[in-house]
Formats: structure tokens, C-alpha cells, sequence
């Protein structure tokens, strides 16, 4: 088994994550939920949705539920089949959710890589 050499720190990175939590600190949202949330904004379909992020479609409408209830209102609209089709899609609270939560991770990610750079460049020294 080959060993790997590094330079020195070359393979420390730095991790974090942004949390939606409730007052008591419970998470309301976790990463696959986001997942999901974004993938019925790109896709105003539960069934594209759920494949994307490689669940089924009987798990996506679970999530859906729980996330729900654990926010107290509707993020999603749902129209089943028929003629025309059915659809899924983000509520006007929905969407005011998750382009809110992009925009805190644009700007989280802005914030933050300036400390990891000063991070790496002060091990480095």
C-alpha cells in the first residue's frame, strides 16, 4: 500500500454547515431537505425532483409533510395529474424560503473564505 506524502497542511480543509433550527436548536430543515426543496424549484415536479436527489417518490412526499409540520405552514403547491398533468411547486412562502436560505449561503460562503484563507496562511506560516 503506497503512502501519501503531502506538503505540510496541504490536505487540512476546512467544513461547516448553516443550519435552519427552532429556537431549542432542533433542525427544521436538513440538507436533504434543501435538496429536495431546490430540486422542485428547478423542476415544478415532485416525481423529477425525487430522482434527482435518488429518493422515491413515496419518501419525497413524506419529507414534504414533516417539513411542513415541523414549520407550521404550506411551502408547496401540489396539483395532481389529469389531462393537463399534475405539478409540484414552491409555495410563495416556499420560495421566500429558499431564496432566502440561497442568499445566506452566498453570503455565509463569502464571509467565511476569507477566515479559512487566513486560517490556512497562518498554519502555513
Amino acid at each position: 500500500m503506497g503512502t501519501q506524502e503531502f506538503k505540510k497542511y496541504s490536505n487540512i480543509r476546512v467544513n461547516y454547515k448553516v443550519s435552519i433550527t427552532s429556537e431549542t436548536g432542533y433542525e427544521l430543515i436538513g440538507d436533504s431537505d434543501w435538496e429536495l426543496l431546490l430540486k422542485i424549484q428547478e423542476n415544478a415536479s415532485l416525481k423529477i425532483a425525487a430522482e434527482k436527489v435518488g429518493i422515491s417518490y413515496r419518501k419525497a412526499w413524506g419529507d414534504l409533510r414533516k417539513i411542513e409540520n415541523k414549520l407550521g405552514f404550506a411551502i408547496v403547491e401540489k396539483n395532481r395529474g389529469g389531462e393537463s398533468g399534475g405539478y409540484t411547486k414552491l409555495t410563495a412562502e416556499g420560495e421566500t424560503l429558499i431564496n432566502a436560505y440561497k442568499e445566506l449561503n452566498i453570503n455565509f460562503q463569502n464571509a467565511v473564505n476569507k477566515y479559512i484563507i487566513e486560517f490556512k496562511k497562518s498554519i502555513k506560516s
